[in-house]
Protein backbone atom coordinates (compact mmCIF):
# COMPACT_ATOMS: atom_id res chain seq x y z
CA UNK A 1 0.00 0.00 0.00
CA UNK A 2 1.38 3.44 -0.84
CA UNK A 3 2.58 5.18 2.15
CA UNK A 4 3.16 8.62 2.65
CA UNK A 5 5.09 8.27 6.02
CA UNK A 6 4.53 10.83 8.90
CA UNK A 7 6.57 13.79 8.74
CA UNK A 8 9.18 13.73 11.48
CA UNK A 9 10.53 17.42 12.34
CA UNK A 10 14.42 17.32 12.92
CA UNK A 11 16.78 19.32 15.43
CA UNK A 12 20.57 19.18 16.31
CA UNK A 13 22.82 20.78 18.38
CA UNK A 14 26.63 20.80 18.29
CA UNK A 15 28.80 19.61 21.10
CA UNK A 16 30.71 22.78 22.68
CA UNK A 17 34.03 23.44 21.77
CA UNK A 18 33.89 21.61 18.36
CA UNK A 19 34.66 23.48 15.41
CA UNK A 20 31.23 23.59 13.35
CA UNK A 21 31.07 22.86 9.90
CA UNK A 22 28.77 24.43 7.53
CA UNK A 23 26.28 21.53 6.40
CA UNK A 24 25.49 20.91 2.46
CA UNK A 25 21.94 20.55 2.14
CA UNK A 26 19.69 20.25 -0.88
CA UNK A 27 15.43 19.57 -1.31
CA UNK A 28 13.84 18.16 -4.12
CA UNK A 29 10.50 16.69 -4.95
CA UNK A 30 11.03 13.10 -5.88
CA UNK A 31 9.31 9.96 -4.98
CA UNK A 32 5.56 11.21 -4.40
CA UNK A 33 7.30 13.63 -1.52
CA UNK A 34 9.92 15.86 -0.71
CA UNK A 35 13.12 14.50 -0.04
CA UNK A 36 16.18 16.41 1.90
CA UNK A 37 19.46 15.40 2.33
CA UNK A 38 22.16 17.05 4.34
CA UNK A 39 25.92 16.35 4.59
CA UNK A 40 27.71 17.62 7.59
CA UNK A 41 31.31 16.26 6.47
CA UNK A 42 31.55 17.07 2.92
CA UNK A 43 31.07 20.25 0.50
CA UNK A 44 30.82 17.81 -2.39
CA UNK A 45 27.91 19.07 -4.24
CA UNK A 46 28.44 16.15 -6.79
CA UNK A 47 27.73 13.63 -3.93
CA UNK A 48 24.69 15.49 -2.90
CA UNK A 49 23.48 15.58 -6.76
CA UNK A 50 24.31 11.99 -7.14
CA UNK A 51 22.01 11.33 -4.14
CA UNK A 52 18.99 12.61 -5.89
CA UNK A 53 19.90 10.97 -8.62
CA UNK A 54 19.54 7.73 -6.53
CA UNK A 55 16.03 8.34 -5.97
CA UNK A 56 14.75 9.25 -9.42
CA UNK A 57 16.97 5.82 -10.55
CA UNK A 58 14.92 3.99 -7.79
CA UNK A 59 11.54 5.82 -8.76
CA UNK A 60 10.96 4.28 -11.96
CA UNK A 61 11.74 0.90 -10.49
CA UNK A 62 9.24 0.81 -7.29
CA UNK A 63 6.76 3.88 -8.39
CA UNK A 64 3.34 1.96 -8.92
CA UNK A 65 2.30 5.23 -10.25
CA UNK A 66 4.92 6.43 -12.96
CA UNK A 67 3.97 4.49 -16.32
CA UNK A 68 7.79 4.02 -17.17
CA UNK A 69 8.28 2.78 -14.24
CA UNK A 70 9.54 -1.08 -13.84
CA UNK A 71 6.85 -2.46 -11.16
CA UNK A 72 4.31 -0.53 -12.93
CA UNK A 73 4.93 -2.05 -16.47
CA UNK A 74 5.05 -5.86 -14.68
CA UNK A 75 1.96 -5.13 -12.95
CA UNK A 76 -0.13 -4.06 -16.23
CA UNK A 77 2.07 -7.20 -18.53
CA UNK A 78 -0.18 -8.87 -20.81
CA UNK A 79 2.18 -11.79 -19.87
CA UNK A 80 1.69 -11.48 -15.81
CA UNK A 81 0.80 -15.42 -15.37
CA UNK A 82 4.18 -16.52 -17.35
CA UNK A 83 7.63 -15.91 -15.71
CA UNK A 84 8.93 -12.38 -16.08
CA UNK A 85 12.43 -11.27 -15.48
CA UNK A 86 12.79 -7.98 -13.02
CA UNK A 87 16.39 -6.37 -12.08
CA UNK A 88 17.89 -7.16 -9.07
CA UNK A 89 16.50 -4.49 -7.01
CA UNK A 90 12.95 -5.02 -7.91
CA UNK A 91 13.60 -9.01 -6.73
CA UNK A 92 14.72 -7.58 -3.61
CA UNK A 93 12.60 -5.42 -2.67
CA UNK A 94 9.85 -7.61 -3.70
CA UNK A 95 11.04 -10.45 -1.93
CA UNK A 96 11.37 -8.72 1.61
CA UNK A 97 7.56 -7.20 0.77
CA UNK A 98 6.99 -11.23 0.83
CA UNK A 99 8.67 -11.47 3.75
CA UNK A 100 6.78 -9.13 6.12
CA UNK A 101 3.44 -10.40 3.97
CA UNK A 102 4.07 -13.90 5.52
CA UNK A 103 5.13 -12.52 8.86
CA UNK A 104 2.23 -10.69 9.73
CA UNK A 105 0.23 -13.40 8.34
CA UNK A 106 -1.40 -11.14 5.59
CA UNK A 107 -1.88 -7.72 8.09
CA UNK A 108 0.46 -6.21 5.63
CA UNK A 109 0.20 -7.50 2.14
CA UNK A 110 1.89 -5.92 -0.53
CA UNK A 111 -0.16 -7.26 -2.90
CA UNK A 112 -2.79 -4.38 -1.99
CA UNK A 113 -1.91 -2.33 -5.37
CA UNK A 114 -5.49 -3.44 -6.77
CA UNK A 115 -7.03 -1.48 -3.45
CA UNK A 116 -4.84 1.20 -3.07
CA UNK A 117 -5.36 2.31 -6.85
CA UNK A 118 -8.90 2.92 -6.01
CA UNK A 119 -8.08 5.20 -3.27
CA UNK A 120 -7.69 9.34 -4.69
CA UNK A 121 -6.51 11.03 -1.28
CA UNK A 122 -5.35 13.74 -3.51
CA UNK A 123 -8.61 14.20 -4.57
CA UNK A 124 -10.16 13.02 -1.56
CA UNK A 125 -12.29 10.64 -3.89
CA UNK A 126 -13.81 7.36 -1.70
CA UNK A 127 -14.21 4.34 -3.93
CA UNK A 128 -17.52 3.30 -4.26
CA UNK A 129 -18.29 -0.26 -2.00
CA UNK A 130 -18.88 -2.63 -4.76
CA UNK A 131 -15.36 -1.96 -6.54
CA UNK A 132 -13.81 -2.14 -3.14
CA UNK A 133 -15.06 -5.35 -2.62
CA UNK A 134 -14.82 -6.86 -6.41
CA UNK A 135 -11.20 -6.53 -5.62
CA UNK A 136 -10.59 -7.83 -2.62
CA UNK A 137 -10.33 -11.28 -4.22
CA UNK A 138 -7.45 -10.39 -5.92
CA UNK A 139 -5.12 -9.34 -2.76
CA UNK A 140 -2.86 -12.04 -1.61
CA UNK A 141 0.78 -12.08 -1.38
CA UNK A 142 0.02 -15.97 -2.12
CA UNK A 143 -0.54 -14.84 -5.74
CA UNK A 144 3.08 -14.00 -6.14
CA UNK A 145 5.69 -16.29 -7.13
CA UNK A 146 8.95 -15.32 -6.58
CA UNK A 147 12.40 -16.77 -8.10
CA UNK A 148 15.69 -16.56 -9.34
CA UNK A 149 14.99 -12.58 -10.54
CA UNK A 150 11.76 -14.02 -12.33
CA UNK A 151 8.47 -13.21 -10.97
CA UNK A 152 4.92 -14.31 -12.28
CA UNK A 153 1.28 -13.64 -10.76
CA UNK A 154 -1.18 -16.70 -9.85
CA UNK A 155 -3.80 -14.36 -10.39
CA UNK A 156 -3.68 -11.23 -13.45
CA UNK A 157 -6.02 -8.91 -11.37
CA UNK A 158 -3.17 -8.98 -8.89
CA UNK A 159 -0.94 -6.04 -8.34
CA UNK A 160 2.06 -4.62 -5.97
CA UNK A 161 2.37 -1.34 -4.30
CA UNK A 162 5.71 -1.23 -2.51
CA UNK A 163 4.69 2.06 -0.88
CA UNK A 164 5.13 1.31 2.45
CA UNK A 165 8.49 -0.51 2.03
CA UNK A 166 10.41 1.12 -0.75
CA UNK A 167 11.36 4.28 0.66
CA UNK A 168 13.68 2.06 3.06
CA UNK A 169 15.33 0.53 0.78
CA UNK A 170 16.18 3.49 -1.10
CA UNK A 171 17.12 5.07 1.37
CA UNK A 172 19.65 2.51 2.61
CA UNK A 173 21.05 2.45 -0.68
CA UNK A 174 21.76 6.06 -0.29
CA UNK A 175 23.64 5.81 2.94
CA UNK A 176 25.62 2.87 1.40
CA UNK A 177 26.63 5.68 -1.61
CA UNK A 178 27.81 7.84 1.16
CA UNK A 179 29.74 5.79 2.98
CA UNK A 180 31.27 4.24 0.28
CA UNK A 181 32.27 8.24 -0.26
CA UNK A 182 33.58 8.46 3.05
CA UNK A 183 30.92 10.71 3.98
CA UNK A 184 30.54 9.53 7.75
CA UNK A 185 28.07 12.31 9.11
CA UNK A 186 24.78 12.72 6.82
CA UNK A 187 20.93 13.32 7.50
CA UNK A 188 18.47 11.41 4.63
CA UNK A 189 14.88 12.24 5.35
CA UNK A 190 12.90 10.75 2.12
CA UNK A 191 9.34 12.18 3.39
CA UNK A 192 9.83 11.58 7.29
CA UNK A 193 11.54 7.95 6.55
CA UNK A 194 14.66 9.11 8.45
CA UNK A 195 18.22 8.02 8.13
CA UNK A 196 21.11 9.10 10.22
CA UNK A 197 24.56 8.47 9.23
CA UNK A 198 27.09 8.19 11.60
CA UNK A 199 26.38 11.32 14.29
CA UNK A 200 26.39 15.14 14.03
CA UNK A 201 29.23 17.19 15.68
CA UNK A 202 29.61 14.40 18.11
CA UNK A 203 26.53 14.13 19.14
CA UNK A 204 23.46 12.28 18.97
CA UNK A 205 21.06 13.67 15.72
CA UNK A 206 17.95 14.81 17.91
CA UNK A 207 14.68 13.70 15.92
CA UNK A 208 11.69 14.63 16.98
CA UNK A 209 8.08 12.52 16.49
CA UNK A 210 5.60 14.39 15.08
CA UNK A 211 1.99 14.62 17.61
CA UNK A 212 -0.51 13.08 16.14
CA UNK A 213 -2.92 15.80 17.53
CA UNK A 214 -0.97 18.92 16.83
CA UNK A 215 1.12 17.91 13.93
CA UNK A 216 3.40 21.26 13.98
CA UNK A 217 4.49 20.03 17.32
CA UNK A 218 6.72 16.98 18.26
CA UNK A 219 5.42 14.43 21.15
CA UNK A 220 8.42 12.53 21.43
CA UNK A 221 12.38 13.72 21.15
CA UNK A 222 14.97 10.91 20.27
CA UNK A 223 18.45 10.54 20.42
CA UNK A 224 19.37 8.84 17.37
CA UNK A 225 22.89 7.54 16.09
CA UNK A 226 23.68 5.77 12.98
CA UNK A 227 19.84 4.49 12.80
CA UNK A 228 16.84 4.47 11.12
CA UNK A 229 13.40 6.32 12.54
CA UNK A 230 10.56 5.40 10.36
CA UNK A 231 6.93 6.20 11.62
CA UNK A 232 3.33 5.40 9.78
CA UNK A 233 0.42 7.36 10.39
CA UNK A 234 -3.03 8.16 10.14
CA UNK A 235 -3.35 11.72 9.90
CA UNK A 236 -0.41 12.49 7.03
CA UNK A 237 -2.66 11.27 4.03
CA UNK A 238 -6.62 10.79 4.89
CA UNK A 239 -9.93 11.99 3.21
CA UNK A 240 -12.58 13.16 6.04
CA UNK A 241 -16.00 13.34 4.99
CA UNK A 242 -19.48 13.07 6.86
CA UNK A 243 -17.35 13.04 10.55
CA UNK A 244 -15.58 9.74 9.49
CA UNK A 245 -11.75 10.00 8.48
CA UNK A 246 -10.35 7.00 6.11
CA UNK A 247 -6.92 7.06 6.21
CA UNK A 248 -3.79 5.24 3.73
CA UNK A 249 -3.24 2.35 5.61
CA UNK A 250 -5.55 -0.10 4.22
CA UNK A 251 -6.71 -3.23 5.29
CA UNK A 252 -6.12 -6.14 3.44
CA UNK A 253 -9.27 -8.04 4.17
CA UNK A 254 -11.64 -5.06 4.10
CA UNK A 255 -9.89 -2.66 1.71
CA UNK A 256 -10.75 0.26 4.03
CA UNK A 257 -8.60 1.97 6.81
CA UNK A 258 -7.44 0.03 9.86
CA UNK A 259 -9.71 0.90 12.45
CA UNK A 260 -7.90 -0.22 15.67
CA UNK A 261 -7.76 3.01 18.09
CA UNK A 262 -3.41 3.86 16.63
CA UNK A 263 -2.94 6.90 15.49
CA UNK A 264 1.06 6.38 14.80
CA UNK A 265 3.83 3.73 15.23
CA UNK A 266 7.23 4.75 15.20
CA UNK A 267 9.99 2.31 14.46
CA UNK A 268 13.88 2.73 15.37
CA UNK A 269 16.08 0.26 13.11
CA UNK A 270 19.59 -0.21 11.99
CA UNK A 271 18.30 -1.16 8.24
CA UNK A 272 15.65 1.69 7.20
CA UNK A 273 14.05 -1.49 4.68
CA UNK A 274 13.45 -2.66 8.07
CA UNK A 275 12.05 0.09 9.96
CA UNK A 276 9.69 0.95 6.94
CA UNK A 277 8.08 -2.01 6.64
CA UNK A 278 7.47 -2.86 10.66
CA UNK A 279 6.31 0.37 11.01
CA UNK A 280 3.28 -0.74 8.47
CA UNK A 281 3.19 -4.28 9.50
CA UNK A 282 2.61 -3.02 13.75
CA UNK A 283 0.40 -0.74 12.90
CA UNK A 284 -1.82 -3.32 10.97
CA UNK A 285 -0.99 -5.48 13.82
CA UNK A 286 -2.59 -3.38 16.57
CA UNK A 287 -1.16 -2.69 19.36
CA UNK A 288 -0.88 -6.03 21.50
CA UNK A 289 0.15 -8.24 18.40
CA UNK A 290 2.64 -5.41 16.98
CA UNK A 291 4.43 -5.22 20.34
CA UNK A 292 4.38 -9.00 21.02
CA UNK A 293 6.15 -9.03 17.61
CA UNK A 294 8.87 -6.19 18.07
CA UNK A 295 9.83 -7.19 21.41
CA UNK A 296 10.55 -10.98 19.63
CA UNK A 297 13.01 -8.61 17.32
CA UNK A 298 16.60 -8.05 17.89
CA UNK A 299 17.83 -4.46 17.96
CA UNK A 300 14.51 -3.22 16.50
CA UNK A 301 12.47 -0.44 18.89
CA UNK A 302 9.17 0.81 18.67
CA UNK A 303 6.23 2.63 20.12
CA UNK A 304 2.53 2.96 19.59
CA UNK A 305 0.87 6.08 19.74
CA UNK A 306 -2.93 5.32 20.30
CA UNK A 307 -5.57 7.76 19.39
CA UNK A 308 -6.07 9.31 22.57
CA UNK A 309 -1.90 10.23 22.48
CA UNK A 310 -1.25 7.39 24.98
CA UNK A 311 2.65 6.28 24.22
CA UNK A 312 3.43 2.38 24.64
CA UNK A 313 7.06 1.67 24.26
CA UNK A 314 8.99 -1.73 23.56
CA UNK A 315 10.94 -3.06 26.13
CA UNK A 316 14.32 -1.17 24.56
CA UNK A 317 12.46 2.03 22.95
CA UNK A 318 13.31 4.40 26.08
CA UNK A 319 16.83 4.36 26.05
CA UNK A 320 16.42 6.30 22.92
CA UNK A 321 14.27 8.93 24.66
CA UNK A 322 16.06 12.56 25.01
CA UNK A 323 15.82 14.31 28.27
Amino acid sequence: MKKVLLSLLIFSFFLCGCQKTTPLSSKEFCLDTIVQITLYDSSSKNILNNCFDLCKKYELVFSSNNKKSELYQLNHSLHKLENQAISKELYQVIKQGLYYSELSNGAFDITIGSISSLWDFKNNTIPQDNLIKERLQDVSYKNIVLEKNHLRFLNEQTMIDLGAIAKGYIADQIKDYLLKKNVSSALINLGGNILCVGQKQQQPFLIGVTNPQETNDSILSLNINDLSVVTSGTYQRYIETDSKKYHHILDPSTGYSYENGLSAVTIISKSSIQGDALSTVCFSLGKEKGMKLLNSLKDVSGCFIDENNQITYSKHFKKFLAN
